[in-house]
């Protein structure tokens, strides 16, 4: 990946990141409601946290892959 699109992707990463953790995004979530035993908002919060870290982490691994390629 050139670093132009590694860019590209890392700005859209933190704009879904911005969306995610808005807080009127984030009241739709706080309710009294649980899963497993653990508010729904927290559930929320660690859920949306991890599908940023995933997509961060395969934006960082898919660089060193097209250099070994070429």
């Amino acid at each position: 990946m050139d670093e132009g699109r590694r860019g590209e992707r890392l700005i859209g990463t933190m704009l879904l990141a911005v969306l995610l953790f808005s807080p009127a995004i984030m009241a739709a979530f706080a309710s009294p409601a649980r899963v497993f035993g653990l508010p729904l908002l927290l559930v929320y919060v660690f859920a949306a946290w991890a599908v940023v870290v995933a997509l961060l982490a395969r934006i960082a691994a898919g660089g060193d892959r097209g250099r070994d390629e070429r």
